[in-house]
């Protein structure tokens, strides 16, 4: 007997991780694009690439933990049907049922991992990863810097720059300043210099004038040195709810009334994926049986289908939230209510 449970386990630990890579892959494609757009003027070297990917897994492997989990189990057992081994195995006195004892013991040990990235580790990945992109782009912000063409990698800021002795000196500067619309400043310089300073880059401007207009009258202001502040475009990477702990959530919870709604569903969403593991314990089962003896052919579809219906209510569910309709913590709980019922019900089913 233990021997079968070893050989199952063997083979349930190869398909999970390598449903594992192919859902985190195709995610990291996804992710990979969003990164592509925010370090386009700036660009970015492959080790600091890597870090940065380094730093997406645990917010990835949240999602794709309990799909792989169940890719991997129908996998598993669709091969085990297909090959008359379950037939086997029954004939030899074993129910249906206890075959997946390997299966519930797995599922416990996912449910520990991913209850410990939900709630620690993928918000800190997700918080490391934001101070990281914005270290990376004031670094090789002034790398940026071209000559002759006008740079606009810093938001409502384009930069004209004639001759660029080095990264940090600069010569023939002319500067739109459109931050403010009420206040569009026109800043022409004969040189300068680039400082660092934390997330924001100084610029130390040297003999050059500003030009505003104000009640339809157009200013001039001549200065000898004159220190100009530019911060990246950092608008995709500003702080989340997502990098709150789940006890910083419980707090803002209390104390922010205006945006309770999203703290609730974002807390919903943490306790809710690592019950999906739980969930999967009683969805397999049954799944398995309906698959019989299509083997790995229909094995695949079924698990995707069956966590595109999860992941439709999640959405559904927090529309209706929003939208007022029924209060946040219900719709952040509906997939979780539903998924869980249903494999509950189609459990009892098989059980009879």
């Amino acid at each position: 007997m233990k021997l079968i449970h070893k050989a199952i386990l063997k083979e349930l630990t190869l398909n999970f991780l390598i449903s594992l890579a192919f859902l985190n892959s195709v995610l990291i494609i996804e992710k990979l694009f969003k990164l592509s757009k925010i370090f386009a003027s700036v660009g970015i070297d492959l080790f600091n690439l890597a870090r940065l990917l380094l730093l997406l897994q645990p917010s990835i492997l949240l999602f794709t933990t309990p799909m792989a989990m169940l890719l991997s189990i129908l996998i598993t057992y669709g091969r085990i049907q297909n090959d008359n081994e379950m037939m086997a195995l029954m004939i030899s006195g074993m129910p249906y049922k206890k075959t997946f004892s390997t299966v519930f013991y797995g599922g416990l040990v996912l449910f520990v991992l991913t209850a410990f990235l939900s709630l620690y580790l993928s918000p800190l990945g997700v918080k490391l990863l934001r101070e990281r992109v914005l270290t990376i782009l004031t670094e090789r912000a002034p790398m940026g810097l071209e000559e002759g063409v006008f740079n606009q990698g810093f938001k409502g800021i384009t930069i004209f720059v004639k001759e660029k002795l080095d990264n940090l000196h600069l010569k023939g500067i002319v500067i739109f300043d459109e931050r403010d619309n009420t206040n569009i400043k026109t800043i022409i310089s004969e040189e300068g210099r680039i400082q660092k300073e934390k997330q924001d880059i100084n610029l130390s401007l040297i003999d050059g004038k500003i030009y505003f207009s104000r009640e339809n009258s157009l200013y001039e202001i001549s200065f000898g040195e004159y220190t100009f502040r530019i911060t990246p475009n950092i608008e995709n990477i500003a702080k989340k709810i997502s990098e709150y702990s789940f006890f910083e959530l419980l707090s803002k919870i209390k104390k922010e009334n205006a945006k309770n709604l999203d703290f609730k569903l974002e807390l919903c969403k943490r306790v809710s994926l690592p019950l999906l593991c739980i969930i999967n314990l009683f969805l397999a089962p049954p799944l398995c049986y309906l698959i019989g003896r299509s083997g790995r052919i229909a094995s695949v579809p079924v698990g995707l289908t069956a966590y595109i219906f999860y992941y439709v209510l999640m959405i559904y569910g927090g529309n209706l939230a929003k939208s007022g309709k029924i209060p946040p913590e219900l719709g952040g709980l509906i997939p979780i209510f539903v998924v869980g019922i249903l494999s509950f019900l189609l459990y009892k089913r098989l059980k009879s």
